[in-house]
């Protein structure tokens, strides 16, 4: 028997959703490794997952600078909690593509309540941070 319209319409959008889920994920698991390697001084190897995006404006003494004077008066991560995802199609100043932001409550040593937004690009079928600001 003949699949439906219906029945195929369905099919489409669950296989759609799904993509876009393991899309999110991925890009999220992008977005945390390059955290954690923030996180644990590793700015050079955060500088080398990055997107040309971040790192043709910045070398990663440049990078490192940066991190340190907008993280250093925080202290250590205690902890960290994904609060909002949003994806794009375009960002300001940067090209057309696929851009996802993250928002995260973070807990630092001496600020109980962080946020960091973190936004990886898809690039060549890869996810790479393009963007960090942290407040």
């Amino acid at each position: 028997m003949p699949k439906s319209p219906a029945y195929l319409l369905a099919a489409i959008l669950l296989s759609l959703v799904t993509y876009a889920q393991a899309s999110a994920n991925t890009a999220e698991a992008a977005a945390l490794a390059w955290l954690e390697s923030i996180d644990n001084g590793e700015v050079e190897q955060a500088w080398e997952s990055s997107s040309p995006l971040l790192k043709t404006p910045l070398s990663p003494s440049m990078l490192r600078r940066i991190i340190e004077l907008a993280r250093n008066e925080f202290g250590a991560v205690e902890s960290r909690r994904k609060v909002q995802v949003s994806h794009y199609q375009s960002m300001p100043g940067a090209p057309d593509g696929d851009y996802m932001v993250f928002i995260f409550h973070t807990r630092f040593e001496n600020k109980a309540r962080g946020i960091e937004t973190v936004t990886p690009h898809l690039e060549n079928g890869e996810w790479r941070v393009s963007g960090y600001y942290v407040q």
